[in-house]
């Protein structure tokens, strides 16, 4: 398969887009390889772009795609470079905290004894393994919170009963040390999938159960301790939040408490914490991802702003922006393709404002992921949300874009 120009339509007046190519075709050549070429997420760190690809999904025909190739795109030079091949299934989030570049490591390929962080330090030539994280399956969250590395998954010894199959379960992890060491909470949960740090408070919040895992909580005997959140407090550790419910995490929702829900995507600034909810169906009402923006109120408690979407508009990332938000959205159109744009949101007073338009563009694909630096927008295409993915020897028109990466500005 070769990776063309991606071909773009109905773009805002007064911007350009420049294709920035497709590192991920050199290691997931096939065209019915559209999912592990979807860029997860981008980071800019030391003059460069840096993409997260793979699959750490264990079905389908893509499943388990690593090791995850690291891609780099010179701004300056105007080139991508593959600066590593990560031992992960998947390269999901990036976190910059101060002259460091940090990935979690989401499914690591080799024994589940460590899991694994990799950093690499700005002018720095190489990615450090640290191999550190105890009996650590994924780690899907990283976030640094008072000088704390904090990162949340699961491990393989979270209960002590059941068969030993079924002992696998949530767990967050606290280093002071810049990760040498860690000390482990372990959780009855399934997965912990992210970590919402405002300025003051942390929160940990677990995979949210639809019927199914709700089946295997009740029967693991973990259903009655479950609880959605945790809050970290210095003076004893990790609190379960029982009262903090699905439905004040995802209002607005539809069965919000009875559907599986996957949240992640946190975002911060010093106005709060955004992010992204991926949920299963519920009813008539299909698979959805729904945006939402989070506060702490007056009283300490935690107060969440749904972002309204239009019907099919899918929330797929968020960037912060100063005091605010940007949005990628993606819709998919009746005549085929799909229209992403971006949105700008800001928090006044305690009070959602903005909903303005910055830009939006038709392409093929949706934009999966967003990077804004400099008056330059970043984003990535992938492979459609909730779409069953394309058995090899397959391909529709569209999947050779998966994993193209474009620049915006304003002319």
């Amino acid at each position: 398969m070769t990776a063309g120009r991606v071909p773009v339509q109905n773009l805002t007046p007064g911007w350009r887009v420049t294709n920035l190519g497709n590192p991920a075709v050199s290691r997931y050549p096939s065209c019915w390889q559209s999912l592990p070429r979807t860029p997860w997420d981008l980071a800019l760190f030391d003059g460069k772009l840096y993409v997260g690809l793979g699959n750490s999904r264990n079905q389908g025909p893509s499943a388990n795609a690593g090791p995850s190739p690291l891609f780099a795109y010179n701004l300056e030079q105007r080139r991508w470079q593959q600066e590593a091949a990560l031992p992960e299934e998947q390269i999901s989030r990036f976190l910059i905290a101060g002259d460091q570049l940090w990935i979690a490591g989401d499914d690591p390929r080799d024994s589940w004894r460590w899991g694994n962080l990799y950093r690499r330090r700005s002018r720095e030539r190489f990615w450090w393994q640290q191999r550190r994280l105890p009996r650590f399956i994924h780690a899907h969250d990283l976030a640094v919170h008072q000088g704390r590395l904090v990162v949340a998954g699961n491990v393989s010894d979270a209960v002590a009963h059941g068969a030993p199959q079924d002992r696998h379960g949530s767990a967050l992890a606290l280093s002071v040390d810049d990760g040498k060491t860690w000390s482990v909470q372990r959780l009855v949960g399934w997965r912990a999938t992210t970590l919402l740090p405002f300025p003051r408070s942390l929160f940990a919040i677990e995979a949210l159960p639809g019927p199914q895992l709700k089946r295997w909580l009740q029967q693991g005997q973990r259903w009655r301790p479950w609880a959605a959140v945790h809050q970290w407090q210095p003076d004893i550790g990790w609190k379960p939040r029982p009262e903090i419910t699905a439905e004040q995490l995802l209002p607005g929702l539809q069965g919000a408490s009875a559907r599986l829900a996957w949240i992640d995507r946190a975002t911060p600034n010093s106005q709060g914490v955004a992010w992204i909810a991926s949920s299963g169906p519920w009813g008539t009402e299909p698979p959805q991802r729904s945006a939402f923006v989070g506060q702490i109120d007056s009283g300490g408690d935690l107060l969440v702003h749904p972002i309204p979407l239009e019907p099919g508009e899918q929330a797929m990332d968020w960037q912060g922006e100063g005091d605010g938000w940007l949005l990628l959205s993606s819709r998919p159109l009746p005549q085929g393709g799909w229209r992403s744009r971006i949105q700008s949101f800001t928090v006044f007073a305690k009070k959602l404002r903005g909903k303005e338009v910055v830009v939006e563009l038709d392409a093929p694909l949706p934009a999966w992921s967003l990077l804004s630096s400099a008056n330059r927008w970043f984003v990535g295409l992938g492979f459609p949300p909730f779409q069953r993915e394309s058995v090899p020897g397959s391909c529709s028109p569209e999947q050779p874009f998966s994993g193209s990466l474009l620049a915006l500005s304003r002319d």
